[in-house]
């Protein structure tokens, strides 16, 4: 199944947040490589500046090698800013997420925050419901 999974999952487990076993579950299950998984060029940023910030910078670097081992990188091109910025989302970084993964044709864009993601053309689901149905 072809995946794409959004910033707070991938950093639930990078940054080994308490409670998020099933963000856990499913960086497993794409390790074992039981699903074809992409993510934003975004993630990369984004958890560049947060681990520096709660850790330190070494760690920040080794977290990326881990996220680019686990992870295919979507394209974020000219059509997905243009589609994000004429979209209802509420927050910019969650749209170009979502167009991402649709310019991919993914199967589910997996998040803990469903509510930030208004469109509907892919199924999104939590990590704990996409381990129940896959």
């Amino acid at each position: 199944m072809k995946i794409f999974v959004d910033k707070d999952v991938i950093l639930d487990v990078l940054l080994e947040r308490k409670d998020f076993e099933y963000s856990r579950e499913l960086l497993t299950r794409v390790e074992q490589k039981q699903h074809s998984a992409y993510t934003s060029p975004i993630i990369f940023t984004n958890s560049f500046y947060v681990i520096s910030k709660l850790r330190d910078k070494k760690k920040a670097w080794s977290a990326l090698k881990k996220i680019r081992l686990l992870f295919n990188v979507s394209s974020v091109n000219q059509q997905v800013i243009d589609l994000a910025l004429a979209s209802e989302f509420s927050d910019f970084e969650d749209a170009v997420q979502y167009y991402s993964a649709i310019t991919l044709k993914v199967d589910y864009l997996i998040t803990r925050n469903k509510k930030d993601y208004v469109a509907t053309q892919i199924p999104i689901a939590t990590p704990q419901e996409f381990i129940t149905i896959a």
